[in-house]
């Protein structure tokens, strides 16, 4: 199989991001260049709103990524569902086997399709991921290879309003004029490019802490045991501190510069404002934003000291200093910031950052692990140059004469030219 190329495209609530990557035979991606653009007004709580205005951003997105693909153009794209409406529903399904049925991926597939036809009330389900599985009544992480007669899987039905989804293809196909090749959910292929295998064994809890949005997502014994998303995010800090006479660029500019989940005191003021005044505002929502992170472990039936691998943290949001110190001294568990760990996965541009480049990336490595359909226009033919030999001129043929026009024109020379006498007189003379 030849490389592929493919774009992702991230849409968020402050900003969307667009990447370009390639994929080889073997499934490996290689990142070659991610362009972003800042979105206001056309996202609410990581749901796309306005399409039209969405629309013009995600163009002049696309032509500065076309730019760096001249002359190829970008005719499809794999795109992400994310926001306040996703969550993870679970459920149950069970199946008889004949006695001593070997259990197959095939068996592990069926059981999730037959859940996928599952109906939610106001809700569309969007995908199935497994959370454990019983062999004939004993729990087991990897059944694919056991023997038994009776396999139940309970399993986690991904979940959104139907909107969401409509939304996006009225953006790609309607608005934009491209295909549609892929739609993942975000946060589960995140979970496949910053969790380690043994995070996900032991038990993690991964944050995306994101400008309007905080998702949740809890692993254990290797599957996703929970997913929630909680509608609040770091523009809640930055709108409190317009209370303060700020414009809300000059008090996101001044909380990325200044801004601290602590309160620490800072020396000084800005437009006479003390830093301590502006930093409680700063660590009074990020506590709570902490606070409702921590929920969400109870309300996944579980306690920090079930999860030992910690926190992974992933979002912009996350930059804002001391969080994380927070956010760990608060549930008691470790936390590490998220980055692209994934070796399958390559960055071919020094100035792209893995991790603040997650979101988007994730995309790309889901869309190549499910096998990637190319979304650039061909490569235009190069004709090889065709050297053109000059034909000979034609030799002009000596004009024939008539016998007539030659006796003519002796005529003529003589008369011009008289002979002469041998006498040495003219012989038109006598």
């Amino acid at each position: 199989m030849d490389e592929k190329h493919i774009i992702a495209l991230e849409i968020g609530s402050s900003k969307i991001k667009g990447a370009v990557g390639s994929v080889d035979s073997n499934g490996y991606v290689t990142v070659k260049a991610i362009e972003e653009m800042p979105l206001t007004d056309s996202v609410r709580h990581g749901q796309l709103s306005n399409v039209s205005m969405a629309a013009n951003a995600v163009r002049t997105l696309l032509l500065k990524i076309e730019n760096r693909l001249t002359p190829r153009k970008v005719e499809g794209i794999y795109t992400s569902i994310s926001g306040r409406s996703v969550a993870a529903i679970q459920r149950q399904t069970e199946r008889r086997l004949p006695a001593d049925t070997e259990v197959t991926d095939d068996i592990i597939e069926a059981l999730k399709r037959e859940m996928l036809g599952e109906r939610v009330p106001d809700r569309e389900v969007i995908d199935v991921v497994a959370r454990e599985f019983y062999v004939n009544g004993a729990k087991s992480d990897m059944p694919v290879g056991m023997y038994g007669s009776e396999i139940r899987m309970s399993g986690n039905l991904i979940v959104c309003r139907p909107q969401l989804r409509r939304n996006l293809k009225l953006l790609i196909e309607e608005k934009l004029g491209l295909e549609k090749r892929g739609c993942v959910v975000k946060h589960l292929a995140m979970g496949d490019i910053v969790l380690t295998s043994e995070e996900r064994q032991l038990g993690c809890m991964l944050v995306d802490f994101g400008a309007e949005t905080v998702t949740v997502s809890i692993y254990r014994h290797g599957y996703l045991q929970y997913l929630q998303t909680i509608p609040m995010g770091s523009r809640n800090i930055t709108r409190d501190l317009t209370r303060l006479n700020y414009v809300e660029e000059d008090a996101e500019a001044l909380k990325r510069q200044r801004g601290n989940a602590k309160g620490a005191p800072a020396e000084g003021s800005v437009d006479d404002v003390k830093m301590t005044e502006f930093n409680n505002y700063v660590s009074h929502r990020a506590a709570e934003i902490i606070a409702n992170i921590k929920e969400q472990i109870s309300y996944a039936g579980l306690t920090p000291a079930e999860l030992p691998a910690g926190i992974v943290i992933v979002g912009g949001g996350a930059r804002l200093a001391e969080f994380n110190t927070l956010l760990g001294d608060t549930t008691k568990m470790k936390v590490r910031m998220g980055s692209i760990i994934s070796p399958r996965i390559g960055i071919a541009d020094s100035r792209i950052s893995p991790a603040y480049s997650v979101d988007v990336v994730s995309i790309l490595y889901a869309a190549a692990q499910a096998g990637a359909q190319e979304c650039l226009s061909p490569e235009p033919v190069k004709e090889e140059p065709i050297e053109i030999i000059p034909e000979p001129e034609p030799v002009a043929e000596p004009e024939r004469q008539s016998g007539f026009s030659k006796a003519i024109n002796w005529l003529k020379r003589q008369i011009q030219e008289p002979p002469e006498d041998p006498d040495g007189g003219d012989l038109l003379d006598d």
